[in-house]
């Protein structure tokens, strides 16, 4: 039997002020174990859809479930077994990364060892006296999610936490946070703006767009959408010609070529072989499969 998610919103909408309505039937399903990866261009909800599920934004319809308890009826008990990083929180420049944990320890009523368990999960136990405003932007990063590991949550929640950030803290995040999910069983749901570095290591996807989402499921399933949407991009003797030949391939004429829907590479083969027979001269044969990139982009510009 499979586990119930540890997040299920249903019907989940919001308005702002003045009745702009930022949110639109929001239906999360987030597994437990999973990473999740919360994607859509900025504006698009995620913020606040991730500040309603911590209780930050008051629930206007809908219903918000975690660990299978309503949120409306259980937020302390919830909250306590949650980590989360929406935005960023307040460091002490003039404090070390170890006296920042101590300001909050009490908050979470976390032990003074459990400040050594964060710092050496994050790669921060080696600061030493360092304060905080010498750190980069990545060790602070770091060190915001070790303040959200202190009550050692089953879920934790982060938005956009790749946020200006340079190639070197990306890649330090990325592997924190397998790391988390790999070795501590943390749920993780994470929001993000840039595809090409959440399908890097996430295993569930859900696309919001002006507040509707737009596709979610396991990261295979998205790829699965992204292969049925490549295409053969050809050039010949004659493409108006070959369009007519190949028609039940849903022929494109662009700027590139022809391009043609193909299912294998058998498929390609014929193909090459019925505009031959057709006196055709075929230059070239180049599948093109649809990046996830651009699978982003193709879901969101069909619903704009």
């Amino acid at each position: 039997m499979q586990a119930p998610p540890v997040i299920r919103t249903t019907g989940l909408s919001y308005h702002y002020a003045r009745g702009v309505q930022t949110l639109f039937d929001i239906n999360l399903e987030v597994p437990r174990g999973s990473i999740y990866g919360f994607l859509g261009p900025n504006g698009s909800g995620k913020t606040t859809t991730l500040s309603l599920l911590l209780g930050l934004l008051n629930k206007q319809q809908g219903d918000i479930e975690i660990f299978g308890q309503h949120l409306l009826q259980n937020r302390e008990a919830i909250l306590s077994r949650t980590g989360s990083l929406i935005e960023s929180p307040s460091l002490y420049g003039h404090l070390t990364a170890r006296e920042n944990l101590e300001v909050y320890r009490a908050t979470y009523g976390a032990s003074k060892t459990r400040i050594d368990e964060v710092l050496g999960i994050v790669g921060l136990d080696d600061t030493g006296n360092k304060v905080v405003k010498k750190f980069s932007l990545g060790m602070k990063q770091r060190l915001s999610i070790a303040l959200a590991l202190l009550p050692a949550p089953e879920l934790l929640i982060l938005d956009e936490p790749a946020n200006g950030l340079d190639p070197a803290g990306i890649i330090e995040l990325r592997a924190l946070i397998k790391r988390l999910n790999r070795d501590h069983g943390m749920t993780i749901l994470i929001s993000s703006h840039l595809l090409g570095e959440i399908e890097r290591m996430v295993s569930h996807i859900g696309i919001i767009y002006k507040g509707k989402m737009l596709f979610q499921g396991p990261l295979a399933e998205l790829q699965g959408l992204q292969r049925q949407r490549a295409r053969l991009l050809l050039r010949t003797s004659d493409n108006e010609a070959a369009c007519r030949i190949l028609r039940e391939h849903a022929p494109e004429l662009g700027e590139e070529g022809l391009s043609v829907v193909y299912d294998d590479t058998e498929q390609v083969a014929r193909i090459n072989r019925r505009l031959t027979e057709g006196g055709l001269d075929v230059y070239l044969l180049h599948p093109k499969e649809s990046d996830l990139e651009q699978l982003f982009i193709d879901l969101t510009s069909e619903h704009a």
